[in-house]
Protein backbone atom coordinates (compact mmCIF):
# COMPACT_ATOMS: atom_id res chain seq x y z
CA UNK A 1 0.00 0.00 0.00
CA UNK A 2 2.88 2.20 -0.44
CA UNK A 3 2.06 6.40 -1.62
CA UNK A 4 4.01 7.42 -4.20
CA UNK A 5 7.22 9.42 -3.46
CA UNK A 6 7.67 12.85 -4.43
CA UNK A 7 10.95 13.15 -2.01
CA UNK A 8 14.05 11.15 -1.07
CA UNK A 9 14.55 10.82 2.68
CA UNK A 10 15.26 14.37 3.28
CA UNK A 11 18.22 15.20 6.03
CA UNK A 12 17.94 17.83 8.31
CA UNK A 13 19.25 20.36 6.45
CA UNK A 14 17.25 20.15 3.12
CA UNK A 15 13.68 21.10 4.50
CA UNK A 16 12.78 23.51 6.63
CA UNK A 17 9.31 25.05 8.34
CA UNK A 18 8.81 26.14 5.02
CA UNK A 19 8.40 23.43 3.48
CA UNK A 20 6.95 21.66 6.28
CA UNK A 21 3.82 24.51 6.15
CA UNK A 22 3.36 24.42 2.52
CA UNK A 23 3.52 20.28 2.11
CA UNK A 24 1.82 20.18 5.57
CA UNK A 25 0.21 22.59 7.38
CA UNK A 26 -1.44 24.54 4.87
CA UNK A 27 -2.51 20.93 3.43
CA UNK A 28 -4.21 20.39 6.18
CA UNK A 29 -2.42 17.25 6.74
CA UNK A 30 -1.13 17.96 9.74
CA UNK A 31 -2.21 15.91 13.14
CA UNK A 32 -1.20 18.42 15.26
CA UNK A 33 1.04 15.74 17.51
CA UNK A 34 3.23 18.42 18.79
CA UNK A 35 6.54 17.21 17.77
CA UNK A 36 7.99 20.05 15.89
CA UNK A 37 6.91 22.44 18.24
CA UNK A 38 8.39 20.16 21.26
CA UNK A 39 11.68 19.94 20.12
CA UNK A 40 12.53 23.29 18.20
CA UNK A 41 12.30 26.63 20.08
CA UNK A 42 11.92 28.50 17.21
CA UNK A 43 7.97 26.99 16.94
CA UNK A 44 4.73 27.50 18.89
CA UNK A 45 1.69 26.54 18.70
CA UNK A 46 -1.09 29.15 17.43
CA UNK A 47 -5.08 28.70 17.00
CA UNK A 48 -4.10 24.41 16.63
CA UNK A 49 -1.27 25.06 14.31
CA UNK A 50 2.15 25.05 14.59
CA UNK A 51 3.57 28.45 13.90
CA UNK A 52 7.15 29.48 13.54
CA UNK A 53 8.16 32.20 15.82
CA UNK A 54 11.93 33.17 14.91
CA UNK A 55 13.43 32.06 12.04
CA UNK A 56 16.43 29.90 11.45
CA UNK A 57 17.57 28.75 7.88
CA UNK A 58 20.09 26.05 9.08
CA UNK A 59 17.23 24.12 10.85
CA UNK A 60 15.30 21.67 8.58
CA UNK A 61 14.63 19.28 12.71
CA UNK A 62 10.79 20.09 12.20
CA UNK A 63 10.60 18.65 8.56
CA UNK A 64 12.58 15.49 9.53
CA UNK A 65 10.95 14.81 12.81
CA UNK A 66 6.94 15.19 11.21
CA UNK A 67 5.11 12.04 10.45
CA UNK A 68 3.42 13.68 7.91
CA UNK A 69 6.43 14.40 5.78
CA UNK A 70 7.96 10.81 5.37
CA UNK A 71 7.18 7.91 7.44
CA UNK A 72 9.07 4.35 6.63
CA UNK A 73 7.08 1.83 8.32
CA UNK A 74 8.85 -0.54 7.00
CA UNK A 75 12.31 0.88 7.98
CA UNK A 76 11.08 1.65 12.10
CA UNK A 77 9.87 -2.05 12.23
CA UNK A 78 12.79 -3.16 11.46
CA UNK A 79 14.59 -1.65 14.10
CA UNK A 80 11.63 -1.87 16.78
CA UNK A 81 10.58 -5.72 16.04
CA UNK A 82 13.64 -6.69 13.95
CA UNK A 83 11.11 -7.71 11.29
CA UNK A 84 8.13 -6.44 9.08
CA UNK A 85 4.43 -6.58 9.54
CA UNK A 86 2.87 -9.72 7.72
CA UNK A 87 -0.55 -8.94 5.31
CA UNK A 88 -1.96 -11.24 7.69
CA UNK A 89 -1.19 -8.83 10.89
CA UNK A 90 -3.80 -5.88 10.24
CA UNK A 91 -3.35 -4.56 14.00
CA UNK A 92 0.73 -4.86 13.73
CA UNK A 93 3.37 -6.39 15.66
CA UNK A 94 2.41 -7.98 19.21
CA UNK A 95 3.37 -10.26 21.12
CA UNK A 96 0.11 -11.53 23.16
CA UNK A 97 -3.26 -10.25 22.83
CA UNK A 98 -5.65 -10.64 25.84
CA UNK A 99 -8.61 -8.55 27.55
CA UNK A 100 -8.00 -6.66 31.01
CA UNK A 101 -8.76 -4.24 33.35
CA UNK A 102 -7.53 -2.36 36.61
CA UNK A 103 -8.52 -3.81 39.99
CA UNK A 104 -8.93 -0.22 41.64
CA UNK A 105 -12.28 -0.02 42.12
CA UNK A 106 -11.83 3.68 42.88
CA UNK A 107 -10.63 3.97 39.40
CA UNK A 108 -12.69 1.67 36.91
CA UNK A 109 -15.64 4.38 36.83
CA UNK A 110 -13.79 7.25 35.87
CA UNK A 111 -11.30 5.40 33.56
CA UNK A 112 -11.69 4.81 30.13
CA UNK A 113 -13.19 1.42 29.60
CA UNK A 114 -10.92 -1.27 31.50
CA UNK A 115 -8.72 1.63 32.69
CA UNK A 116 -5.54 -0.66 31.75
CA UNK A 117 -3.35 2.41 30.23
CA UNK A 118 -3.39 4.25 34.06
CA UNK A 119 -2.79 0.93 35.80
CA UNK A 120 -0.26 0.32 33.43
CA UNK A 121 1.65 3.68 33.79
CA UNK A 122 0.91 3.69 37.58
CA UNK A 123 2.99 0.13 37.94
CA UNK A 124 5.23 1.06 35.83
CA UNK A 125 6.40 4.61 38.11
CA UNK A 126 6.08 2.53 41.03
CA UNK A 127 8.34 -0.19 39.72
CA UNK A 128 10.70 2.82 38.70
CA UNK A 129 10.77 1.42 35.04
CA UNK A 130 9.49 5.41 34.68
CA UNK A 131 9.70 8.39 36.97
CA UNK A 132 7.20 10.50 35.23
CA UNK A 133 4.39 9.87 32.79
CA UNK A 134 3.20 12.54 30.21
CA UNK A 135 -0.73 12.24 30.13
CA UNK A 136 -3.39 14.72 28.81
CA UNK A 137 -5.52 16.36 31.47
CA UNK A 138 -8.71 18.41 30.80
CA UNK A 139 -9.80 21.84 32.84
CA UNK A 140 -13.58 22.23 33.41
CA UNK A 141 -14.49 22.55 29.86
CA UNK A 142 -12.84 19.83 28.83
CA UNK A 143 -9.64 21.83 27.23
CA UNK A 144 -6.35 19.39 26.87
CA UNK A 145 -3.06 20.29 28.06
CA UNK A 146 -0.24 17.75 28.53
CA UNK A 147 0.84 16.87 31.72
CA UNK A 148 3.87 15.78 34.02
CA UNK A 149 2.42 13.61 36.24
CA UNK A 150 4.81 12.13 39.23
CA UNK A 151 2.53 10.07 41.31
CA UNK A 152 0.00 7.98 41.33
CA UNK A 153 -2.98 10.19 41.92
CA UNK A 154 -1.58 12.71 39.79
CA UNK A 155 -1.82 9.45 36.71
CA UNK A 156 -5.35 8.61 38.11
CA UNK A 157 -6.41 12.02 37.93
CA UNK A 158 -5.83 12.23 33.95
CA UNK A 159 -8.09 8.66 33.39
CA UNK A 160 -10.53 8.92 30.54
CA UNK A 161 -10.34 9.62 26.58
CA UNK A 162 -10.64 13.29 26.26
CA UNK A 163 -11.65 12.82 22.10
CA UNK A 164 -9.82 16.43 20.89
CA UNK A 165 -6.84 16.76 19.13
CA UNK A 166 -4.14 17.89 21.66
CA UNK A 167 -0.40 18.28 21.13
CA UNK A 168 0.62 15.92 23.73
CA UNK A 169 4.26 15.56 22.75
CA UNK A 170 5.12 18.68 24.16
CA UNK A 171 4.61 17.39 27.30
CA UNK A 172 7.43 15.18 26.73
CA UNK A 173 10.29 18.29 26.38
CA UNK A 174 8.28 19.62 29.65
CA UNK A 175 9.44 16.85 31.36
CA UNK A 176 12.95 16.30 29.66
CA UNK A 177 13.51 20.22 30.81
CA UNK A 178 12.39 19.02 34.06
CA UNK A 179 15.27 16.78 34.68
CA UNK A 180 13.14 13.45 34.49
CA UNK A 181 15.37 10.51 33.24
CA UNK A 182 13.10 7.82 32.46
CA UNK A 183 9.61 9.27 30.85
CA UNK A 184 6.61 7.31 30.19
CA UNK A 185 4.02 8.97 27.68
CA UNK A 186 0.56 7.69 26.41
CA UNK A 187 -1.18 8.95 23.09
CA UNK A 188 -2.35 8.60 19.96
CA UNK A 189 -1.24 6.45 16.73
CA UNK A 190 0.19 10.08 15.12
CA UNK A 191 2.13 10.78 18.54
CA UNK A 192 3.50 7.23 18.80
CA UNK A 193 4.57 7.71 15.36
CA UNK A 194 6.42 11.09 16.07
CA UNK A 195 8.02 10.17 19.02
CA UNK A 196 9.65 7.18 17.20
CA UNK A 197 11.07 8.86 14.56
CA UNK A 198 12.58 11.03 17.17
CA UNK A 199 14.11 8.39 18.54
CA UNK A 200 15.07 6.36 15.37
CA UNK A 201 16.05 8.51 12.55
CA UNK A 202 19.74 8.82 11.77
CA UNK A 203 20.04 12.18 13.55
CA UNK A 204 23.12 13.86 14.52
CA UNK A 205 21.26 16.24 17.21
CA UNK A 206 20.84 14.77 20.75
CA UNK A 207 18.36 16.80 23.27
CA UNK A 208 16.94 14.01 25.60
CA UNK A 209 14.91 11.87 23.37
CA UNK A 210 17.02 8.68 24.92
CA UNK A 211 14.75 9.63 27.86
CA UNK A 212 11.77 8.11 26.83
CA UNK A 213 10.95 5.08 28.31
CA UNK A 214 7.79 3.99 27.89
CA UNK A 215 5.33 4.86 25.04
CA UNK A 216 1.60 3.63 25.69
CA UNK A 217 -0.55 3.65 22.17
CA UNK A 218 -4.16 3.95 22.13
CA UNK A 219 -6.20 2.16 19.67
CA UNK A 220 -8.01 5.30 17.92
CA UNK A 221 -9.89 5.87 14.24
CA UNK A 222 -9.62 9.34 14.24
CA UNK A 223 -10.07 12.66 16.63
CA UNK A 224 -11.84 15.72 16.62
CA UNK A 225 -11.19 19.39 16.89
CA UNK A 226 -12.69 20.97 20.13
CA UNK A 227 -13.29 24.28 17.97
CA UNK A 228 -16.23 21.97 16.08
CA UNK A 229 -17.12 18.84 18.59
CA UNK A 230 -18.25 21.09 21.47
CA UNK A 231 -19.69 24.07 19.68
CA UNK A 232 -21.86 22.36 17.10
CA UNK A 233 -22.25 19.24 19.20
CA UNK A 234 -22.24 19.02 22.43
CA UNK A 235 -23.66 22.60 22.80
CA UNK A 236 -25.80 23.00 19.35
CA UNK A 237 -27.19 19.55 19.16
CA UNK A 238 -27.13 17.83 22.75
CA UNK A 239 -28.02 21.44 24.53
CA UNK A 240 -25.16 20.16 27.29
CA UNK A 241 -22.59 22.85 28.78
CA UNK A 242 -18.78 21.82 28.60
CA UNK A 243 -18.86 21.65 32.14
CA UNK A 244 -21.79 19.46 32.69
CA UNK A 245 -20.26 16.72 30.76
CA UNK A 246 -18.67 13.76 32.40
CA UNK A 247 -17.53 10.91 30.29
CA UNK A 248 -17.39 11.11 26.28
CA UNK A 249 -17.09 6.95 25.07
CA UNK A 250 -17.78 5.57 21.66
CA UNK A 251 -20.20 2.31 21.62
CA UNK A 252 -21.34 -0.03 19.31
CA UNK A 253 -21.24 2.22 16.36
CA UNK A 254 -22.43 5.30 18.46
CA UNK A 255 -20.43 8.34 19.95
CA UNK A 256 -21.91 8.98 23.38
CA UNK A 257 -21.69 12.25 25.55
CA UNK A 258 -22.33 11.35 29.22
CA UNK A 259 -23.78 13.74 31.75
CA UNK A 260 -25.54 12.78 34.89
CA UNK A 261 -27.82 10.07 34.31
CA UNK A 262 -28.29 11.49 30.59
CA UNK A 263 -26.66 9.81 27.48
CA UNK A 264 -26.64 11.60 24.64
CA UNK A 265 -25.53 9.46 21.02
CA UNK A 266 -25.66 9.94 17.75
CA UNK A 267 -24.01 7.49 15.27
CA UNK A 268 -20.45 7.54 14.63
CA UNK A 269 -21.02 7.94 10.87
CA UNK A 270 -22.46 11.41 11.93
CA UNK A 271 -19.46 12.98 13.65
CA UNK A 272 -17.36 13.31 10.05
CA UNK A 273 -17.75 17.46 10.26
CA UNK A 274 -16.42 17.46 14.04
CA UNK A 275 -13.34 15.35 12.63
CA UNK A 276 -9.65 16.53 12.72
CA UNK A 277 -9.02 16.89 9.18
CA UNK A 278 -5.61 15.93 9.65
CA UNK A 279 -6.76 12.60 10.49
CA UNK A 280 -7.09 11.42 7.02
CA UNK A 281 -3.71 10.40 5.98
CA UNK A 282 -3.50 8.04 9.00
CA UNK A 283 -3.51 4.38 8.61
CA UNK A 284 -2.94 3.59 11.97
CA UNK A 285 -5.58 2.17 13.69
CA UNK A 286 -3.51 0.15 17.14
CA UNK A 287 -0.71 2.53 17.76
CA UNK A 288 1.49 -0.17 15.88
CA UNK A 289 4.75 1.49 16.73
CA UNK A 290 4.35 1.02 20.72
CA UNK A 291 5.63 -0.38 23.31
CA UNK A 292 2.29 -1.74 24.72
CA UNK A 293 -1.08 -0.23 22.92
CA UNK A 294 -4.34 -0.48 24.20
CA UNK A 295 -8.43 -0.05 23.27
CA UNK A 296 -11.54 -0.85 23.45
CA UNK A 297 -12.56 -2.79 20.37
CA UNK A 298 -12.03 -6.35 20.74
CA UNK A 299 -13.16 -6.63 24.70
CA UNK A 300 -16.58 -6.58 26.67
CA UNK A 301 -17.78 -3.38 28.38
CA UNK A 302 -15.82 -2.60 31.07
CA UNK A 303 -12.38 -4.13 29.75
CA UNK A 304 -9.22 -3.31 27.46
CA UNK A 305 -7.63 -5.25 24.93
CA UNK A 306 -4.09 -5.20 25.16
CA UNK A 307 -1.27 -5.76 22.78
CA UNK A 308 2.39 -5.68 24.09
CA UNK A 309 4.72 -5.21 21.53
CA UNK A 310 7.79 -5.09 22.78
CA UNK A 311 10.19 -6.30 25.87
CA UNK A 312 9.60 -3.26 27.58
CA UNK A 313 5.59 -2.95 26.90
CA UNK A 314 5.48 -7.13 27.74
CA UNK A 315 7.39 -6.78 30.72
CA UNK A 316 5.42 -3.51 32.47
CA UNK A 317 2.10 -5.73 31.60
CA UNK A 318 3.47 -8.90 33.05
CA UNK A 319 4.52 -6.53 36.20
CA UNK A 320 1.14 -5.65 36.92
CA UNK A 321 -0.48 -8.47 36.50
CA UNK A 322 1.90 -9.70 39.14
CA UNK A 323 1.23 -7.14 41.41
CA UNK A 324 -2.24 -7.33 41.45
CA UNK A 325 -2.86 -3.96 40.01
CA UNK A 326 -4.99 -5.69 36.60
CA UNK A 327 -6.68 -8.61 36.57
CA UNK A 328 -6.63 -10.38 32.75
CA UNK A 329 -9.20 -12.29 30.77
CA UNK A 330 -9.00 -14.52 27.57
CA UNK A 331 -9.77 -11.97 24.57
CA UNK A 332 -11.82 -13.52 21.83
CA UNK A 333 -11.30 -14.01 18.12
CA UNK A 334 -14.42 -12.59 17.20
CA UNK A 335 -12.98 -9.48 19.15
CA UNK A 336 -9.75 -9.25 17.28
CA UNK A 337 -11.58 -9.95 13.93
CA UNK A 338 -13.55 -7.10 15.14
CA UNK A 339 -10.52 -4.77 15.61
CA UNK A 340 -8.47 -5.87 12.70
CA UNK A 341 -11.75 -5.37 9.96
CA UNK A 342 -11.45 -1.19 12.08
CA UNK A 343 -7.67 -1.29 11.62
CA UNK A 344 -7.97 -2.35 7.56
CA UNK A 345 -10.74 -0.09 7.28
CA UNK A 346 -8.54 2.76 8.50
CA UNK A 347 -5.97 1.76 5.44
CA UNK A 348 -8.54 1.14 2.87
CA UNK A 349 -9.57 5.12 3.96
CA UNK A 350 -5.49 6.41 3.87
CA UNK A 351 -5.42 4.63 0.80
CA UNK A 352 -8.07 6.28 -0.99
CA UNK A 353 -7.25 9.83 0.85
CA UNK A 354 -3.36 9.30 -0.58
CA UNK A 355 -4.94 8.98 -3.90
CA UNK A 356 -6.69 11.92 -3.48
CA UNK A 357 -3.77 14.17 -2.49
CA UNK A 358 -1.79 12.52 -5.04
CA UNK A 359 -4.00 13.09 -7.85
CA UNK A 360 -3.79 17.22 -6.76
CA UNK A 361 -0.06 17.06 -6.33
CA UNK A 362 0.11 16.90 -2.73
CA UNK A 363 3.23 14.96 -1.47
CA UNK A 364 2.65 12.21 0.63
CA UNK A 365 5.79 10.42 1.35
CA UNK A 366 4.27 7.10 4.02
CA UNK A 367 5.73 3.92 3.44
CA UNK A 368 2.89 0.94 4.60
Amino acid sequence: MAAKEKYPEPTYLEYGFGELEYDVIKKELCCYCGNCIAFCPKIDKQENRPELIDYDPLCGLCYAYCPRTMLDMPTMEKKIFERVRKEDEPLGIYKKASSARIARSDVQGKAQDGGVVTALLIQALESGVIDCAVVTGRDEKWRTVPKVATTAEEIASAAGTKYTITPSVTGVQMAIDQGFKKIGFVGTPCQIQALRKVQLLDEPYQFGQDRIALLVGLFCMENFEYEQLFPKLVQGTFGLKPEDVDKFEIQKGMFRVLSGDKVKEIPIDQTDEYVWKGCGPCFDFAAELADISVGSVGSKSGWSTVLPRTDAGAQIYESALAAGSIEEGAVSEKGLALAGRLAKGKEERFSTKTAELLSQGVPVNIRR
